[in-house]
Protein backbone atom coordinates (compact mmCIF):
# COMPACT_ATOMS: atom_id res chain seq x y z
CA UNK A 1 0.00 0.00 0.00
CA UNK A 2 1.58 3.22 -0.80
CA UNK A 3 2.39 5.65 1.90
CA UNK A 4 0.83 8.88 1.67
CA UNK A 5 3.24 12.13 1.54
CA UNK A 6 2.90 14.34 4.76
CA UNK A 7 3.23 17.85 3.27
CA UNK A 8 3.47 21.07 5.45
CA UNK A 9 2.59 22.79 1.92
CA UNK A 10 -0.65 23.24 2.34
CA UNK A 11 -0.89 27.01 2.87
CA UNK A 12 -2.43 29.80 1.39
CA UNK A 13 -0.54 31.47 -1.16
CA UNK A 14 -0.50 34.83 0.31
CA UNK A 15 0.85 32.94 3.60
CA UNK A 16 4.33 31.97 1.68
CA UNK A 17 6.82 34.29 1.57
CA UNK A 18 9.20 32.34 -0.32
CA UNK A 19 9.55 28.80 -1.63
CA UNK A 20 12.53 26.97 -3.19
CA UNK A 21 13.27 23.33 -4.39
CA UNK A 22 16.86 22.19 -4.32
CA UNK A 23 18.86 18.79 -5.07
CA UNK A 24 21.21 17.37 -2.29
CA UNK A 25 23.38 14.95 -3.39
CA UNK A 26 25.22 12.37 -1.05
CA UNK A 27 28.13 13.71 1.47
CA UNK A 28 27.00 17.33 0.58
CA UNK A 29 25.50 20.35 2.99
CA UNK A 30 23.21 22.87 0.95
CA UNK A 31 23.12 26.56 1.81
CA UNK A 32 19.99 28.74 1.57
CA UNK A 33 19.77 32.71 2.11
CA UNK A 34 16.45 33.18 3.62
CA UNK A 35 14.44 35.57 1.22
CA UNK A 36 12.25 37.26 3.78
CA UNK A 37 13.37 39.80 6.10
CA UNK A 38 9.87 39.07 8.21
CA UNK A 39 9.24 37.17 11.01
CA UNK A 40 8.71 33.59 9.82
CA UNK A 41 8.48 29.61 9.69
CA UNK A 42 11.11 28.11 7.32
CA UNK A 43 9.36 24.89 6.56
CA UNK A 44 12.50 21.95 5.46
CA UNK A 45 11.04 18.89 3.90
CA UNK A 46 12.64 15.38 1.65
CA UNK A 47 10.41 12.20 0.72
CA UNK A 48 14.19 11.19 0.18
CA UNK A 49 16.39 11.20 2.92
CA UNK A 50 15.47 12.72 6.52
CA UNK A 51 17.00 16.44 7.00
CA UNK A 52 19.48 18.11 9.76
CA UNK A 53 18.97 21.96 9.59
CA UNK A 54 21.21 24.90 11.13
CA UNK A 55 20.78 28.40 11.38
CA UNK A 56 23.64 31.24 11.06
CA UNK A 57 23.60 34.50 11.71
CA UNK A 58 26.33 36.47 10.57
CA UNK A 59 28.35 33.41 9.93
CA UNK A 60 27.46 32.01 13.63
CA UNK A 61 25.65 29.11 14.29
CA UNK A 62 22.74 29.79 16.89
CA UNK A 63 20.60 27.01 16.27
CA UNK A 64 21.04 23.09 15.16
CA UNK A 65 17.78 21.06 14.55
CA UNK A 66 16.82 17.14 14.15
CA UNK A 67 13.16 17.23 15.44
CA UNK A 68 12.19 14.27 13.12
CA UNK A 69 13.70 11.12 12.04
CA UNK A 70 11.24 10.20 9.14
CA UNK A 71 12.65 9.83 5.60
CA UNK A 72 9.67 12.45 4.62
CA UNK A 73 10.02 14.71 7.89
CA UNK A 74 9.85 18.15 8.07
CA UNK A 75 12.25 20.58 9.80
CA UNK A 76 10.32 23.90 11.13
CA UNK A 77 12.61 26.78 12.11
CA UNK A 78 11.05 30.35 13.39
CA UNK A 79 13.04 32.93 13.36
CA UNK A 80 13.07 36.45 13.44
CA UNK A 81 15.93 38.60 11.46
CA UNK A 82 17.30 42.09 12.59
CA UNK A 83 18.39 44.61 10.64
CA UNK A 84 21.46 44.66 9.44
CA UNK A 85 22.32 40.81 9.55
CA UNK A 86 23.03 37.80 7.15
CA UNK A 87 21.49 34.77 7.71
CA UNK A 88 22.14 31.33 6.48
CA UNK A 89 20.24 27.87 6.80
CA UNK A 90 22.48 24.67 6.00
CA UNK A 91 20.84 21.83 4.74
CA UNK A 92 21.81 18.17 5.09
CA UNK A 93 20.95 14.53 5.33
CA UNK A 94 21.30 12.64 8.70
CA UNK A 95 19.97 9.15 6.79
CA UNK A 96 18.39 8.03 3.44
CA UNK A 97 16.09 4.87 2.78
CA UNK A 98 17.80 1.94 1.33
CA UNK A 99 20.34 3.38 -1.20
CA UNK A 100 21.99 7.17 -0.57
CA UNK A 101 20.99 9.13 -3.99
CA UNK A 102 20.24 12.97 -4.89
CA UNK A 103 17.55 14.31 -2.55
CA UNK A 104 14.84 16.66 -3.43
CA UNK A 105 14.36 18.97 -1.02
CA UNK A 106 11.44 21.47 -0.39
CA UNK A 107 12.21 24.72 1.96
CA UNK A 108 9.27 27.19 2.47
CA UNK A 109 9.20 30.14 4.00
CA UNK A 110 5.53 31.59 5.60
CA UNK A 111 4.01 33.47 8.40
CA UNK A 112 2.36 30.73 9.51
CA UNK A 113 2.28 26.57 9.67
CA UNK A 114 -0.24 23.97 9.31
CA UNK A 115 -0.73 21.42 11.77
CA UNK A 116 0.04 18.41 10.28
CA UNK A 117 -2.49 15.24 9.59
CA UNK A 118 -2.13 12.27 11.42
CA UNK A 119 -5.03 10.30 10.08
CA UNK A 120 -5.07 7.04 8.30
CA UNK A 121 -7.06 4.24 7.67
CA UNK A 122 -7.55 1.28 10.29
CA UNK A 123 -6.53 -0.84 7.76
CA UNK A 124 -3.18 1.26 7.35
CA UNK A 125 -2.24 0.99 10.96
CA UNK A 126 -2.81 -2.65 10.96
CA UNK A 127 -0.26 -3.19 7.75
CA UNK A 128 2.52 -1.39 9.91
CA UNK A 129 1.77 -3.48 12.97
CA UNK A 130 2.02 -6.60 10.94
CA UNK A 131 5.15 -4.99 9.49
CA UNK A 132 6.92 -4.10 13.15
CA UNK A 133 6.24 -7.37 14.12
CA UNK A 134 7.71 -9.15 11.16
CA UNK A 135 10.66 -7.06 11.56
CA UNK A 136 10.99 -7.69 15.50
CA UNK A 137 10.97 -11.33 14.61
CA UNK A 138 13.56 -11.69 11.56
CA UNK A 139 15.96 -9.02 13.34
CA UNK A 140 15.63 -8.45 16.65
CA UNK A 141 17.99 -10.87 18.91
CA UNK A 142 16.50 -9.64 21.87
CA UNK A 143 12.87 -10.16 21.21
CA UNK A 144 12.51 -13.11 23.08
CA UNK A 145 15.51 -12.25 25.99
CA UNK A 146 12.98 -11.50 28.33
CA UNK A 147 9.65 -11.99 27.70
CA UNK A 148 8.14 -15.48 25.98
CA UNK A 149 6.71 -16.23 23.21
CA UNK A 150 3.13 -16.40 24.86
CA UNK A 151 3.67 -13.33 26.08
CA UNK A 152 4.56 -11.62 22.45
CA UNK A 153 1.52 -13.08 21.07
CA UNK A 154 -0.59 -12.13 23.78
CA UNK A 155 0.44 -8.59 23.97
CA UNK A 156 0.29 -8.60 20.13
CA UNK A 157 -3.06 -9.57 20.23
CA UNK A 158 -4.20 -6.79 22.58
CA UNK A 159 -2.10 -4.15 20.08
CA UNK A 160 -4.43 -5.30 16.98
CA UNK A 161 -7.55 -4.17 18.39
CA UNK A 162 -5.81 -1.22 19.99
CA UNK A 163 -4.62 -0.39 16.27
CA UNK A 164 -7.75 -0.90 14.78
CA UNK A 165 -9.39 1.40 16.86
CA UNK A 166 -7.01 4.27 16.51
CA UNK A 167 -8.11 7.70 15.26
CA UNK A 168 -5.17 8.78 14.52
CA UNK A 169 -1.03 8.34 14.67
CA UNK A 170 -0.49 9.12 18.37
CA UNK A 171 -3.31 6.69 19.31
CA UNK A 172 -0.94 4.38 16.70
CA UNK A 173 2.40 5.45 18.23
CA UNK A 174 0.80 4.74 21.63
CA UNK A 175 0.73 1.33 20.83
CA UNK A 176 4.05 0.82 18.84
CA UNK A 177 5.71 2.48 22.19
CA UNK A 178 4.15 -0.27 24.61
CA UNK A 179 5.44 -2.52 22.54
CA UNK A 180 9.02 -1.50 21.71
CA UNK A 181 9.39 -0.93 25.63
CA UNK A 182 7.73 -5.00 26.42
CA UNK A 183 11.14 -6.09 25.31
CA UNK A 184 13.01 -4.31 27.44
CA UNK A 185 16.24 -3.18 25.80
CA UNK A 186 17.80 0.67 26.45
CA UNK A 187 19.09 0.39 22.70
CA UNK A 188 15.81 0.36 21.43
CA UNK A 189 13.52 3.67 19.52
CA UNK A 190 10.40 3.81 18.05
CA UNK A 191 9.62 7.68 17.08
CA UNK A 192 7.22 9.24 15.05
CA UNK A 193 7.98 10.61 11.45
CA UNK A 194 7.65 14.27 11.94
CA UNK A 195 8.06 16.31 16.05
CA UNK A 196 4.71 15.57 18.08
CA UNK A 197 4.26 19.14 18.34
CA UNK A 198 4.11 19.39 14.44
CA UNK A 199 0.29 18.17 15.21
CA UNK A 200 -0.36 20.13 17.63
CA UNK A 201 -2.31 23.11 18.08
CA UNK A 202 -0.44 26.34 17.49
CA UNK A 203 -2.92 28.19 20.30
CA UNK A 204 -1.68 28.96 23.49
CA UNK A 205 -2.44 25.97 25.56
CA UNK A 206 0.65 24.15 26.69
CA UNK A 207 1.60 23.60 30.72
CA UNK A 208 3.06 26.79 32.00
CA UNK A 209 5.05 24.98 34.76
CA UNK A 210 8.05 22.34 34.37
CA UNK A 211 8.40 19.31 36.35
CA UNK A 212 11.28 17.35 38.04
CA UNK A 213 10.85 13.50 39.36
CA UNK A 214 12.67 13.57 42.47
CA UNK A 215 12.55 10.33 43.56
CA UNK A 216 8.45 9.89 43.14
CA UNK A 217 7.74 13.42 43.67
CA UNK A 218 7.03 15.70 40.97
CA UNK A 219 8.54 18.77 42.20
CA UNK A 220 7.85 22.08 40.58
CA UNK A 221 11.23 23.22 38.17
CA UNK A 222 10.61 26.82 37.38
CA UNK A 223 11.80 29.96 39.09
CA UNK A 224 9.66 33.20 38.65
CA UNK A 225 6.53 30.91 38.79
CA UNK A 226 3.38 31.50 40.35
CA UNK A 227 3.57 27.92 42.11
CA UNK A 228 6.83 28.29 44.21
CA UNK A 229 10.23 26.48 43.23
CA UNK A 230 10.47 23.22 44.47
CA UNK A 231 6.55 22.71 45.34
CA UNK A 232 5.60 19.24 45.14
CA UNK A 233 2.93 18.97 42.02
CA UNK A 234 0.23 16.42 43.58
CA UNK A 235 -2.53 16.53 40.33
CA UNK A 236 -2.83 18.23 37.06
CA UNK A 237 -6.65 18.86 35.79
CA UNK A 238 -7.32 16.00 37.96
CA UNK A 239 -4.61 13.74 37.16
CA UNK A 240 -2.72 12.42 39.91
CA UNK A 241 1.45 12.82 39.84
CA UNK A 242 1.95 8.86 40.36
CA UNK A 243 -0.68 8.04 37.23
CA UNK A 244 1.58 10.69 35.07
CA UNK A 245 4.95 9.18 36.21
CA UNK A 246 3.17 5.92 34.95
CA UNK A 247 1.74 6.63 31.78
CA UNK A 248 4.96 9.10 31.28
CA UNK A 249 7.21 5.97 31.64
CA UNK A 250 6.10 3.92 28.44
CA UNK A 251 7.29 6.38 25.75
CA UNK A 252 10.81 5.72 27.50
CA UNK A 253 12.64 2.07 27.27
CA UNK A 254 15.16 0.11 29.37
CA UNK A 255 17.39 -2.58 29.93
CA UNK A 256 15.17 -5.60 31.32
CA UNK A 257 12.77 -4.52 33.80
CA UNK A 258 14.71 -1.37 35.00
CA UNK A 259 12.20 0.98 35.64
CA UNK A 260 14.30 4.16 37.67
CA UNK A 261 14.84 5.79 33.60
CA UNK A 262 11.82 5.24 32.69
CA UNK A 263 10.37 7.10 35.23
CA UNK A 264 12.67 10.37 35.30
CA UNK A 265 13.58 10.93 31.96
CA UNK A 266 10.70 11.78 30.51
CA UNK A 267 10.42 15.34 32.86
CA UNK A 268 13.65 15.71 30.80
CA UNK A 269 13.22 15.01 27.63
CA UNK A 270 9.41 14.60 26.91
CA UNK A 271 7.69 17.49 28.09
CA UNK A 272 7.81 19.52 24.40
CA UNK A 273 5.79 16.35 22.82
CA UNK A 274 5.28 13.03 25.01
CA UNK A 275 3.42 14.86 27.18
CA UNK A 276 0.65 16.58 25.28
CA UNK A 277 0.27 13.01 23.62
CA UNK A 278 -0.72 11.45 26.44
CA UNK A 279 -2.41 13.99 28.53
CA UNK A 280 -3.19 16.41 25.84
CA UNK A 281 -3.24 20.40 25.47
CA UNK A 282 -5.83 22.37 27.34
CA UNK A 283 -6.78 26.54 27.58
CA UNK A 284 -7.09 26.12 31.22
CA UNK A 285 -4.44 24.31 33.78
CA UNK A 286 -5.96 23.03 37.57
CA UNK A 287 -2.94 22.30 39.44
CA UNK A 288 -2.66 21.17 43.05
CA UNK A 289 0.49 20.95 45.14
CA UNK A 290 2.00 21.26 48.08
CA UNK A 291 3.93 23.88 49.90
CA UNK A 292 5.52 23.99 53.44
CA UNK A 293 3.30 20.83 54.46
CA UNK A 294 -0.18 23.16 53.27
CA UNK A 295 -2.31 21.88 50.13
CA UNK A 296 -2.72 24.45 47.52
CA UNK A 297 -5.15 24.32 44.16
CA UNK A 298 -4.17 27.43 41.58
CA UNK A 299 -6.12 27.48 38.14
CA UNK A 300 -3.38 28.41 35.26
CA UNK A 301 -4.07 29.41 31.33
CA UNK A 302 -1.70 27.60 29.15
CA UNK A 303 0.82 29.02 27.27
CA UNK A 304 2.25 29.09 23.60
CA UNK A 305 4.22 26.42 22.51
CA UNK A 306 7.38 29.06 22.03
CA UNK A 307 6.98 30.19 25.47
CA UNK A 308 7.18 26.34 26.85
CA UNK A 309 9.90 25.56 24.88
CA UNK A 310 11.94 28.40 26.55
CA UNK A 311 10.63 27.64 30.10
CA UNK A 312 12.01 24.00 29.78
CA UNK A 313 15.24 25.44 28.57
CA UNK A 314 15.81 27.44 31.48
CA UNK A 315 14.44 25.05 34.16
CA UNK A 316 16.04 24.93 37.54
CA UNK A 317 17.49 21.57 37.64
CA UNK A 318 19.17 21.92 33.90
CA UNK A 319 21.84 24.01 35.87
CA UNK A 320 22.97 20.90 38.13
CA UNK A 321 23.22 18.60 35.21
CA UNK A 322 25.08 21.04 32.49
CA UNK A 323 27.31 21.67 35.32
CA UNK A 324 27.96 17.72 35.91
CA UNK A 325 28.38 17.26 32.11
CA UNK A 326 29.94 20.00 30.90
CA UNK A 327 33.42 17.81 30.38
CA UNK A 328 34.03 14.42 28.59
CA UNK A 329 36.26 13.42 31.06
CA UNK A 330 38.12 14.68 34.40
CA UNK A 331 40.46 14.27 37.28
CA UNK A 332 39.56 16.01 40.64
CA UNK A 333 40.82 15.98 44.17
CA UNK A 334 38.05 15.66 46.38
CA UNK A 335 39.33 15.53 49.83
CA UNK A 336 41.42 14.17 52.01
CA UNK A 337 43.41 10.62 50.24
CA UNK A 338 40.48 10.31 47.55
CA UNK A 339 40.28 11.73 43.87
CA UNK A 340 37.21 11.60 41.62
CA UNK A 341 37.54 10.29 37.70
CA UNK A 342 34.35 11.58 35.99
CA UNK A 343 33.27 10.36 32.69
CA UNK A 344 30.08 11.26 31.15
CA UNK A 345 30.53 9.77 27.64
CA UNK A 346 32.44 6.95 25.56
CA UNK A 347 31.50 9.10 22.93
CA UNK A 348 34.15 11.61 21.88
CA UNK A 349 36.64 8.81 20.04
CA UNK A 350 35.61 5.91 17.59
CA UNK A 351 38.54 3.16 18.28
CA UNK A 352 42.31 3.01 19.17
CA UNK A 353 43.02 4.44 15.98
CA UNK A 354 41.09 7.93 16.57
CA UNK A 355 43.75 10.74 18.15
CA UNK A 356 41.26 11.00 20.83
CA UNK A 357 41.65 7.82 22.45
CA UNK A 358 45.46 8.31 22.29
CA UNK A 359 44.93 11.78 24.38
CA UNK A 360 42.38 9.23 26.39
CA UNK A 361 45.69 6.89 27.02
CA UNK A 362 47.60 9.72 28.20
CA UNK A 363 45.07 11.69 30.56
CA UNK A 364 44.65 7.96 31.98
CA UNK A 365 48.27 7.68 32.70
CA UNK A 366 48.69 11.38 34.26
CA UNK A 367 46.03 10.19 36.60
CA UNK A 368 48.00 7.36 37.75
CA UNK A 369 51.30 9.20 37.90
CA UNK A 370 49.01 11.29 40.95
CA UNK A 371 47.46 8.57 42.53
CA UNK A 372 51.01 6.60 42.82
CA UNK A 373 52.96 9.82 43.54
CA UNK A 374 50.67 11.33 46.48
CA UNK A 375 50.00 7.45 47.84
CA UNK A 376 45.99 8.17 47.28
CA UNK A 377 43.90 5.25 48.52
CA UNK A 378 40.68 5.80 47.75
CA UNK A 379 39.72 6.81 43.99
CA UNK A 380 35.89 7.87 42.83
CA UNK A 381 34.74 6.43 39.66
CA UNK A 382 31.77 8.68 38.42
CA UNK A 383 29.12 7.59 35.55
CA UNK A 384 26.55 9.48 36.25
CA UNK A 385 25.13 10.69 33.06
CA UNK A 386 27.19 8.63 30.87
CA UNK A 387 24.73 7.21 28.29
CA UNK A 388 27.79 5.25 26.47
CA UNK A 389 30.07 4.92 23.04
CA UNK A 390 32.96 3.06 21.97
CA UNK A 391 33.63 -0.01 23.51
CA UNK A 392 37.53 0.64 23.14
CA UNK A 393 37.25 3.17 25.97
CA UNK A 394 35.37 1.39 28.70
CA UNK A 395 37.49 -1.39 28.46
CA UNK A 396 40.53 1.24 28.92
CA UNK A 397 39.48 2.78 31.60
CA UNK A 398 38.98 -0.89 33.32
CA UNK A 399 42.20 -2.08 32.72
CA UNK A 400 43.64 0.48 35.13
CA UNK A 401 41.28 -0.78 37.91
CA UNK A 402 41.59 -4.91 37.33
CA UNK A 403 44.15 -6.82 38.24
CA UNK A 404 42.38 -10.30 36.15
CA UNK A 405 42.26 -10.63 32.11
CA UNK A 406 38.43 -9.41 30.89
CA UNK A 407 36.43 -9.69 27.86
CA UNK A 408 33.94 -7.44 26.38
CA UNK A 409 31.45 -10.67 26.49
CA UNK A 410 31.87 -14.07 27.10
CA UNK A 411 29.97 -14.50 23.44
CA UNK A 412 27.61 -12.06 21.40
CA UNK A 413 25.77 -13.18 18.54
CA UNK A 414 22.89 -11.95 16.01
CA UNK A 415 20.22 -13.63 14.19
CA UNK A 416 21.06 -12.95 10.64
CA UNK A 417 24.51 -11.93 8.53
CA UNK A 418 21.95 -11.11 5.86
CA UNK A 419 19.66 -7.81 6.20
CA UNK A 420 16.33 -8.93 6.19
CA UNK A 421 13.16 -6.66 5.38
CA UNK A 422 15.93 -4.63 2.96
CA UNK A 423 13.38 -2.94 1.61
CA UNK A 424 11.83 -0.94 5.18
CA UNK A 425 15.66 -0.41 5.92
CA UNK A 426 17.12 3.12 6.79
CA UNK A 427 20.48 3.56 6.19
CA UNK A 428 21.76 5.87 8.85
CA UNK A 429 24.56 8.13 9.31
CA UNK A 430 26.43 5.49 11.28
CA UNK A 431 26.45 3.27 8.21
CA UNK A 432 27.41 6.21 6.11
CA UNK A 433 30.45 6.96 8.07
CA UNK A 434 31.56 3.65 7.56
CA UNK A 435 31.55 3.82 3.74
CA UNK A 436 28.19 1.49 4.20
CA UNK A 437 25.76 2.84 1.25
CA UNK A 438 23.08 0.49 0.72
CA UNK A 439 22.04 -3.44 1.54
CA UNK A 440 25.35 -5.04 -0.55
CA UNK A 441 27.26 -3.23 1.69
CA UNK A 442 25.63 -3.77 5.11
CA UNK A 443 25.71 -7.62 4.09
CA UNK A 444 29.49 -7.37 3.41
CA UNK A 445 30.08 -5.58 7.05
CA UNK A 446 27.34 -8.38 8.62
CA UNK A 447 29.44 -10.93 7.28
CA UNK A 448 32.70 -9.77 8.24
CA UNK A 449 31.91 -9.13 12.03
CA UNK A 450 29.65 -11.86 12.40
CA UNK A 451 30.67 -14.99 9.81
CA UNK A 452 30.15 -18.08 11.91
CA UNK A 453 26.67 -19.99 12.20
CA UNK A 454 25.37 -21.98 15.01
CA UNK A 455 22.09 -23.02 15.42
CA UNK A 456 20.68 -20.15 13.65
CA UNK A 457 22.67 -17.65 15.59
CA UNK A 458 25.54 -15.66 13.75
CA UNK A 459 28.40 -15.13 16.84
CA UNK A 460 30.99 -12.28 16.64
CA UNK A 461 34.29 -13.24 15.56
CA UNK A 462 37.02 -14.30 18.06
CA UNK A 463 39.56 -12.21 17.01
CA UNK A 464 36.95 -9.16 17.98
CA UNK A 465 36.28 -10.27 20.71
CA UNK A 466 40.18 -10.71 22.49
CA UNK A 467 41.22 -11.43 26.23
CA UNK A 468 42.39 -8.04 27.24
CA UNK A 469 45.06 -7.74 29.92
CA UNK A 470 45.35 -5.39 33.13
CA UNK A 471 47.55 -2.02 32.64
CA UNK A 472 50.64 -2.32 34.29
CA UNK A 473 49.68 0.48 36.11
CA UNK A 474 46.57 -0.58 38.44
CA UNK A 475 44.68 1.08 41.19
CA UNK A 476 44.26 -1.28 44.70
CA UNK A 477 42.83 0.78 46.68
CA UNK A 478 39.17 1.57 47.50
CA UNK A 479 36.56 2.25 45.13
CA UNK A 480 33.52 4.06 45.06
CA UNK A 481 31.23 3.84 41.60
CA UNK A 482 28.69 6.56 41.21
CA UNK A 483 25.40 5.28 38.68
CA UNK A 484 22.44 6.85 37.89
CA UNK A 485 19.40 6.08 35.94
CA UNK A 486 20.78 7.81 32.61
CA UNK A 487 23.78 5.19 32.49
CA UNK A 488 23.79 2.88 29.68
CA UNK A 489 25.63 1.07 27.17
CA UNK A 490 29.29 0.73 27.42
CA UNK A 491 28.91 2.57 30.57
CA UNK A 492 26.52 -0.12 32.54
CA UNK A 493 28.99 -2.54 30.64
CA UNK A 494 31.78 -0.71 32.29
CA UNK A 495 29.80 -0.78 35.44
CA UNK A 496 28.80 -3.62 35.82
CA UNK A 497 32.88 -5.31 35.62
CA UNK A 498 33.57 -2.59 38.43
CA UNK A 499 31.14 -4.24 40.86
CA UNK A 500 31.98 -7.69 39.72
CA UNK A 501 35.28 -7.93 40.40
CA UNK A 502 36.60 -4.92 42.47
CA UNK A 503 35.73 -3.71 45.78
CA UNK A 504 34.07 -0.92 44.48
CA UNK A 505 31.13 0.30 46.71
CA UNK A 506 28.23 1.48 44.23
CA UNK A 507 26.22 4.24 45.35
CA UNK A 508 23.10 5.75 43.38
CA UNK A 509 20.62 4.77 41.29
CA UNK A 510 19.49 1.52 39.19
CA UNK A 511 20.99 1.76 35.76
CA UNK A 512 18.91 1.35 32.28
CA UNK A 513 21.70 -0.79 31.54
CA UNK A 514 21.87 -3.87 32.07
CA UNK A 515 24.16 -6.24 34.68
CA UNK A 516 24.29 -9.60 33.21
CA UNK A 517 23.46 -8.92 29.10
CA UNK A 518 21.99 -6.37 26.87
CA UNK A 519 21.25 -5.42 22.75
CA UNK A 520 24.05 -3.17 21.54
CA UNK A 521 27.39 -2.99 19.19
CA UNK A 522 25.10 -2.28 15.99
CA UNK A 523 21.90 -0.62 15.72
CA UNK A 524 19.75 -1.10 12.46
CA UNK A 525 16.45 1.39 11.99
CA UNK A 526 13.14 0.38 9.87
CA UNK A 527 10.89 2.66 8.55
CA UNK A 528 6.92 1.45 8.50
CA UNK A 529 5.36 1.37 5.62
CA UNK A 530 2.34 4.02 6.30
CA UNK A 531 3.02 6.10 8.79
CA UNK A 532 6.25 6.66 8.27
CA UNK A 533 7.31 6.13 12.15
CA UNK A 534 10.91 4.55 12.50
CA UNK A 535 11.95 1.98 14.94
CA UNK A 536 15.19 0.70 15.56
CA UNK A 537 17.09 -1.65 18.07
CA UNK A 538 20.36 -2.84 18.43
CA UNK A 539 20.81 -6.28 16.44
CA UNK A 540 23.58 -8.21 18.30
CA UNK A 541 22.91 -9.31 22.03
CA UNK A 542 25.83 -9.53 24.09
CA UNK A 543 26.31 -11.69 27.12
CA UNK A 544 28.91 -9.39 29.24
CA UNK A 545 31.59 -10.82 31.35
CA UNK A 546 30.09 -10.30 34.91
CA UNK A 547 30.23 -12.90 37.05
CA UNK A 548 26.08 -13.76 39.32
CA UNK A 549 26.05 -11.79 42.33
CA UNK A 550 23.55 -12.31 45.18
CA UNK A 551 21.95 -9.13 45.04
CA UNK A 552 21.53 -9.11 40.64
CA UNK A 553 18.93 -10.72 38.86
CA UNK A 554 18.24 -11.28 35.87
CA UNK A 555 16.71 -8.48 33.87
CA UNK A 556 18.15 -5.32 36.39
CA UNK A 557 20.13 -3.04 35.93
CA UNK A 558 23.44 -1.97 38.14
CA UNK A 559 22.06 -2.27 41.52
CA UNK A 560 23.90 0.33 43.91
CA UNK A 561 24.73 -0.84 47.39
CA UNK A 562 23.50 2.58 48.89
CA UNK A 563 20.69 4.40 47.04
CA UNK A 564 20.72 7.91 46.60
CA UNK A 565 17.70 10.26 47.97
CA UNK A 566 17.35 13.71 47.64
CA UNK A 567 15.28 15.69 49.67
CA UNK A 568 13.62 18.65 48.41
CA UNK A 569 16.27 21.45 50.51
CA UNK A 570 18.68 19.29 48.67
CA UNK A 571 17.05 20.09 45.08
CA UNK A 572 16.80 23.68 46.44
CA UNK A 573 20.34 24.14 46.99
CA UNK A 574 21.09 22.24 44.26
CA UNK A 575 23.25 19.92 46.63
CA UNK A 576 25.55 17.18 44.97
CA UNK A 577 23.81 14.24 47.35
CA UNK A 578 26.06 11.60 45.63
CA UNK A 579 29.70 12.90 47.39
CA UNK A 580 27.73 13.97 50.32
CA UNK A 581 27.33 10.47 50.46
CA UNK A 582 30.55 9.22 50.44
CA UNK A 583 31.62 11.96 52.96
CA UNK A 584 29.41 10.42 54.96
CA UNK A 585 30.29 6.74 54.95
CA UNK A 586 33.71 7.83 54.84
CA UNK A 587 33.66 9.40 58.35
Amino acid sequence: MARPLILPLLLFLNNVYAQTNLDLKPGDTLKYLPQSRKSSWISVQSVDANLGIALFTDGKKMREQDDSRGIESIERLYFTPEKGKKYEVKIWAKSYLEKSKTAKVSITESKSVTVLNGQFSSDQFVEDLRTFRSIREKANSGLYVYRNKKQIDSIYQQAEAEARNSKNIFDFYKVIAKLTAFEGSCHNYTDLPNHASYYLTQKPEYLPITLKNIDGRLLQDSKDNAIPLGSEILSINGVSAKEIISRFSQYYFSDGFSMPYKETTGFERGMLDKFYMEFGNHKNYVIQYKWNEIVKEISMPGIPLENFKKLQESRYSLAFDKKLLSEKYSFSKEGEDIYRLSLRGFDFATGKEDPAYKKFSAFLEQMMDTLEKEKIQNLIIDLRGNTGGTGALYEKVFSYLTQRPFRDSHYAYTQFNEVPLEEKLVITPLFLSNGVQDKHGLNAYLKQLYPKSIQGKYYWADDKNSSIMPNERTFNGQLYLLVDQRVASAASHLASLIKSYTNAVVIGKETVGGYYEHNGHLPLVYELPNTGIQTGFSIVHVIQDAQNLPDQKKGQGIIPHITIQQTDQEFLDQTDVYLKKISEIRK
